[in-house]
């Protein structure tokens, strides 16, 4: 009988090993980063990254407001329903991007979420197109929140970076000409430090065990 190769288990845990450091990485690297973003606009600036159907913050940068904090590392919601899970969803390949919607719950959280997969489809090649996504109230009432990809140095986007802030203090306009500008001058420094830092492809994070919103919170560290 004429052998055949199957892959070796010690490669495939050399591969594992080199995404779990990659996954520790990026957070660290981007630490500084989404601090030095959050004192300039005044307003909690996050990394967080896919995990199954979910967006999960693996690093954040928080500041003082009068609103309590509900997110905090390891908070996870879903990802078609916030502006950073829109940056990541949007570089996906069709075909995954299709069984996903297939599967996402498409309940409506306030009055404004999108509740199609038309409507998230069309905003998010919309997003993949300008390259950042700008989530008004999907998810909770009163809360805005602009988010733009991170790539590493083959150009995948391994992560997400965004803005988070109160209705009251920022109009959907005043987020594009006030806070994106800082947000995609933050992300440029981060792929930056990856590109010196970073292995080249280390794939998608496996599933963890982050607590997911499985409603939002009234309450935001907005």
């Amino acid at each position: 009988m004429a052998s055949r190769n199957f892959p070796t288990t010690s490669g495939f845990f050399c591969a594992y090993r080199v995404e779990v450091k990659y996954r520790e990485m990026v957070p660290e690297i981007a630490e500084p980063h989404l601090e030095q973003l959050a004192a300039q606009v005044r307003e909690s600036s996050s990394l967080c990254v896919l995990d199954g159907d979910d967006i999960v913050y693996v690093a954040r940068a928080s500041t003082r407001r009068i609103m309590s904090a509900s997110i905090t590392v390891g908070t996870r919601f879903p990802a078609h329903l916030t502006s950073v899970g829109r940056v990541v969803l949007a570089d996906l390949p069709e075909e995954e991007l299709e069984a996903r919607l297939a599967r996402t719950d498409l309940r409506p959280y306030t009055s404004r979420t999108l509740t199609s997969a038309s409507a998230v489809r069309a905003e998010l090649r919309r997003v993949g197109r300008q390259g950042h996504a700008l989530v008004d109230q999907e998810l909770e009432e009163g809360l805005r929140s602009v988010a733009a990809p991170v790539r590493d140095r083959d150009g995948t986007v391994v992560a997400g970076v965004n803005i988070a802030v109160h209705a009251g203090r920022h109009c959907v306009e005043s987020v594009r000409r006030d806070l994106l500008p800082h947000l995609l001058a933050t992300v440029a420094r981060i792929e930056a430090d990856l590109r010196i830092t970073g292995p080249a492809r280390p794939g998608r994070l496996p599933r963890g065990r982050g607590r997911r919103r499985e409603r939002p919170v009234h309450g935001f560290d907005v």
